[in-house]
């Protein structure tokens, strides 16, 4: 059939036109936000009233179980949150963009005659050397974000039973 009849290829009804498939999708942004705000800031608002909201002897009985020393390793595991976030956040992505960025420079100053690569042959090197200074930093900041959430966890995890790990670990996790 023709322009003027009804087509015998039926449209499906999710075809919209939009090239299909995940291309076509837009992905919605800030998503997690209500998560976020209710794990930081409603979560302990509502322990905070639930603790107060209770009878004075009811608060001491919860003040007892509290183990001794758990306000400091909490401010500890929260400046190891603190610097996980700076680690993986500001540094890791930094350091990617600049290891891509000089070797892209890399790439150029390769891609020079012969005669020209010779005399820019020092500024190729300084450029290798600080690409290959950014990549060791890359990896050690990759170490340092696992250093750095493993001493979280055992930092929360000591919140809760002090006696964990006594002797194996280092004074800044006790």
């Amino acid at each position: 059939m023709g322009a003027d009849g009804p087509s015998p290829v039926r449209r499906s009804r999710r075809d919209d036109g939009g090239g299909g498939g995940a291309k076509g999708r837009k992905r919605k942004k800030g998503g997690g936000t209500v998560l976020l705000f209710l794990l930081f800031g409603a979560v302990p608002v509502g322990l905070l009233a639930y603790f107060y909201a209770q009878s004075a002897e009811r608060q001491q009985q919860i003040l007892d179980k509290v183990p001794a020393g758990a306000g400091g390793r909490g401010i500890k595991a929260a400046i190891c949150i603190g610097i996980l976030f700076g680690l993986a956040k500001i540094a890791l992505p930094a350091f990617h963009g600049t290891g891509a960025t000089l070797k892209g420079w890399l790439d150029a100053l390769k891609q020079k005659p012969k005669a020209m690569r010779v005399l820019l042959f020092p500024v190729e090197f300084v450029v290798w050397l600080l690409w290959f200074t950014v990549q060791l930093l890359f990896a050690l900041d990759a170490v340092l974000i696992v250093a750095a959430a493993v001493g979280t966890l055992v930092l929360v995890a000591r919140i809760l039973k002090p006696e964990l790990f006594e002797g194996v670990l280092p004074e800044i996790l006790k």
